[in-house]
């Protein structure tokens, strides 16, 4: 099995405002945002672990569950 990952960028308001975060998604989440580029594993995990960037797992796909663990 394969899995891939997309980030999302979080903003704190409309459009043009500072970003907030990333909330890494599984592949195909219907919770992801469209034409952002496929993550690997390391990818993923990267992103998670950005220092001050407010990074999290989305509760609504497998990407909590499944990089929680690791």
């Amino acid at each position: 099995m394969r899995w891939a990952w997309t980030a999302e960028r979080t903003r704190s308001g409309g459009p043009g405002s500072r970003p907030a975060g990333t909330v890494v998604h599984e592949w195909g989440c219907p919770h992801a945002p469209e034409g952002v580029p496929e993550l690997d594993l390391d990818q993923a995990l990267t992103e998670l672990a950005r220092t001050g960037a407010g990074a999290c797992a989305c509760r609504e796909c497998a990407a909590a569950e499944v990089l929680g663990r690791l």
